[in-house]
């Protein structure tokens, strides 16, 4: 898979992940990145009732732009996320782990 981005403006910098490292991790795990945009006012960012695009969100080949208030909500979302997969882990909900 090429790297989606290559920009300054990248936060995890994924051009520089060693794919063949991190396979284990995930097929999506080296692609998760935000771009910030480069440039948003100030004014509509601090007081206006529909935030402005403050970058770019992406998984895989899937670019989205998203709003300050959609980046929350995606952490939210994550975090829940994750809580409940360790939660169906700790009641056996998958079964029992064995290890190798």
């Amino acid at each position: 898979m090429k790297p989606v981005t290559k920009t300054p403006a990248s936060l995890n910098m994924t051009a520089a992940i060693d794919r063949k490292k991190v396979d284990h991790l995930g097929k999506n795990w080296a692609t998760i990145d935000f771009e910030i945009k480069e440039q948003v006012d100030p004014t509509e960012f601090k007081y206006s009732k529909m935030k402005p695009i403050v970058g770019t969100f992406v998984i895989g080949n899937k670019r989205v732009e998203v709003t300050y208030s959609e980046l929350n909500q995606i952490m939210h979302t994550a975090g829940a996320s994750m809580q409940q997969c360790d939660n169906a882990y700790r009641i056996g909900k998958w079964g029992t782990a064995r290890k190798n």
